[in-house]
């Protein structure tokens, strides 16, 4: 967990709240990337949709034309 920094803002030196919006911005980046490969793997897993039809017809063939 990250500590709270409660020191206010205008405290604060100009590097102190550099580094202060650098972690922030390190924290959420990291949240981004590991919530896409836990998205990335469900979706590769499920899916909600269903095919049209098996792969055992071919779409391009007409059998009344045969």
């Amino acid at each position: 967990m990250m500590d709270v920094n409660q020191t206010p803002p205008e405290k604060m030196t100009p590097e102190q709240r550099r580094q202060e919006i650098a972690s922030i911005l390190a924290n959420g980046i990291a949240r981004l990337r590991t919530a896409g490969s836990q998205q990335h793997a469900v979706m590769a897993t499920e899916s909600k949709f269903e095919l049209d039809s098996s792969g055992q017809r071919s779409v391009h063939s007409n059998p009344s034309t045969k």
